[in-house]
């Protein structure tokens, strides 16, 4: 499986992913193991959160009700069999910020680079960027031929601290916190051509495009349809981009309830939607089995 450009992002991080990862949603948490050699899944399970318990958010408190899902995750973690002290957390997409950058040039040095991308997104935040968790990825050379573009990652140091707080409270280090979207595409294997990525959760949806291999859009909204969801970056994609024709669309989040809302983007877009891989596994577990790497899968639960 190709190294995803969400994949490179988590190096700034750490360079060792944990092999067990936990997704906290507004609905779900949800837990996955995989072996050693990230090529099987160990162990997979999902559990219903009290409405209002995880709420994403730039700027405001993102875990409502600590005490229920600490004794929730507690719980699930009495019924697997978890080894080590370490977890990837999976966020909810409205905790973190997505944005490219151009630079006109770019230091070599790392924290000359830091310094230029926090100056440059500190006016178009609502939270302080000097103490925001980052990371970031150079993409390759701006499409004029000027300048070079960067995947910016952020999020706010306070918001970062509940997630890691609580699975400290469990004697858990959180090794590495991604926003859902970024760990699910470690899962997608980017094609030649143009195309859509439309990752569907129950606070928002989110529509990513890839241009010649490279993640080039991403946009969040919340309370629409996939259909309306995808419409204005596909406007972008066609106006900005100088894009024609989208020639693949990939779904995560494909079940029975959205089935209905697929097949109008599916009419209008003229394309045939795919289900991420491995199809074998239900999709509420794809950004945590994004997390750990899992690659090649020879064998799943």
């Amino acid at each position: 499986m190709n190294r995803s450009i969400a994949e490179k992002i988590t190096e700034v991080f750490q360079p060792r992913v944990p092999l067990w990862a936990c997704e906290l949603t507004p609905r779900h948490i949800i837990l996955t193991g995989v072996t050693k050699n990230r090529r099987r899944v160990a162990t997979k399970q999902a559990a219903g959160l009290q409405p209002g318990a995880v709420t994403g958010s730039l700027t405001d408190r993102n875990i409502q009700d600590v005490e229920a899902v600490r004794s929730n995750l507690k719980e699930m973690l009495s019924h697997v069999t978890f080894k080590g002290g370490e977890m990837v957390v999976i966020v909810p997409d409205d905790a973190a910020r997505i944005a490219f950058l151009t630079a006109e040039r770019l230091s070599k040095d790392p924290e000359e680079q830091q310094t230029f991308i926090r100056w440059k997104l500190k006016k178009t935040v609502p939270f302080d960027v000097d103490t925001a968790q980052l990371a970031f990825r150079v993409l390759g050379p701006h499409h004029t031929g000027a300048g070079v573009d960067l995947l910016v990652a952020l999020s706010p140091r306070p918001v970062v601290e509940e997630y890691e707080n609580l699975f400290a409270s469990l004697n858990i280090h959180a090794g590495l916190v991604l926003p859902s979207t970024l760990a699910a595409l470690n899962l997608f294997t980017v094609p030649a051509k143009d195309t859509l990525f439309l990752k569907i959760a129950p606070d928002c949806t989110t529509t990513t495009i890839f241009q010649n291999r490279r993640i080039q859009f991403y946009r969040r909204v919340a309370g629409l349809s996939p259909y309306d969801a995808v419409y204005p970056s596909v406007m972008y994609y066609q106006d900005k981009l100088g894009g024609k024709t989208l020639e693949q669309l990939t779904v995560c989040g494909y079940d029975s309830d959205i089935r209905s809302s697929l097949d109008e983007l599916e009419e209008k877009l003229g394309l045939r939607a795919e289900r991420l891989e491995p199809k074998s596994v239900d999709d509420i577990f794809k950004p945590t089995l994004g997390g750990v790497h899992l690659s090649n899968p020879e064998g799943l639960l």
